[in-house]
């Protein structure tokens, strides 16, 4: 387990990272989302030793991180290599830092996705350049992997095959991945946990499914008049407002929104009761409807008080 304690970075007067404190746990891939300038690669950077902190611990399986030095690689957004060097003669260089390196494990998954490991990778397209280091990064045999904007500027084609890599390597060993991206659709489909950060500060952590396991969508549609008339929209609007308000009243209601004769909310508690009381309201229409990880996200976020639009676009 990575922990930091009310971790510190400034640099001149702007406070990168600004008291972070999180438990990233074993065994699974964490994602770290925020806007660019959130605080994500200076964490990122913290947690990978490359930056000393202005205070606060950070602790690798309950040691100094000086003293796990070799438990962690820091995959960055723009990975350095030398000059003219091929995959091959990278995969050397790491072997002198990482001890379980495995050179014969690179070489052959880069001959699956078609890498020719003697090849320059300055010839490498920016999608075969990821994929050859994300090969390297999993093949240096290191318990922890801290990865920076890893799928940023992928077609999906590519993204999902680097996700592929990731899923397969934790199939086959007990292993954690920090991956920090902007775009939560980047993260959805393989972080079982992720942190928002904001301005170097932290939103939230941790499982947003399980946290919203008592949170649920539904859509209501209202008939008003009889068959054989109509209101007019003022009055229709004046009638949803009665109703809506008297749904606010009486649940615990995350967020709401009416357009015309419907109603879309989301509410916590009991579904069962949620789904009874606007029943009361005699719905012509009610279905509840599958909330998307994005909108609880959004719902979490709305009920902290934080502007959307900025810590997640």
């Amino acid at each position: 387990m990575i922990c930091t304690k009310n971790l510190v970075k400034t640099f001149d007067t702007a406070r990168a990272v600004d008291g972070i404190s999180l438990d990233i746990p074993e065994g699974i891939m964490f994602g770290l989302l925020g806007t660019n300038g959130a605080g994500k690669t200076t964490l990122l950077r913290l947690m990978a030793g490359i930056l000393d902190p202005d205070s606060g611990d950070i602790l690798v399986d309950g040691e100094e991180l000086s003293a796990a030095a070799e438990k962690i690689f820091y995959l960055p957004d723009d990975p350095y290599y030398f000059p003219n060097a091929t995959m091959e003669q990278m995969a050397e260089f790491y072997k002198s830092q990482y001890p379980d390196m495995d050179t014969g494990e690179a070489e052959y998954m880069a001959e699956s996705l078609n890498l020719d490991v003697r090849q320059p990778l300055r010839t490498f397209s920016k999608g075969m350049k990821r994929q050859a280091f994300l090969i390297l990064a999993l093949c240096a045999g290191t318990k922890y992997l801290l990865c920076d904007e890893v799928f940023d500027g992928l077609d999906p084609i590519a993204s999902d095959v680097m996700k592929n890599l990731f899923r397969q390597e934790m199939k086959e060993r007990r292993f954690t991945v920090v991956v920090a991206s902007h775009k939560l659709q980047e993260l959805e489909d393989v972080c079982g946990n992720i942190a928002i950060l904001h301005k170097g500060g932290l939103v939230t952590a941790g499982d947003m499914r399980v946290q919203a396991k008592d949170m649920c969508k539904f859509q209501c549609a209202f008939r008003f008049g009889d068959s054989g008339s109509a209101k007019d929209a003022q009055t229709v609007s004046k009638e949803m407002k009665i109703i809506a308000d008297r749904i606010e009243k009486d649940l615990d209601i995350v967020r709401s929104t009416a357009e015309g004769s419907f109603i879309t909310l989301v509410a916590r508690g009991d579904k069962d009761k949620i789904r009874e009381k606007l029943l009361d309201e005699g719905p012509a229409v009610l279905n509840e409807v599958p909330m998307s990880l994005e909108e609880i996200f959004i719902a979490e976020l709305e009920v902290k008080g934080y502007d959307i639009r900025k810590v997640l676009h």
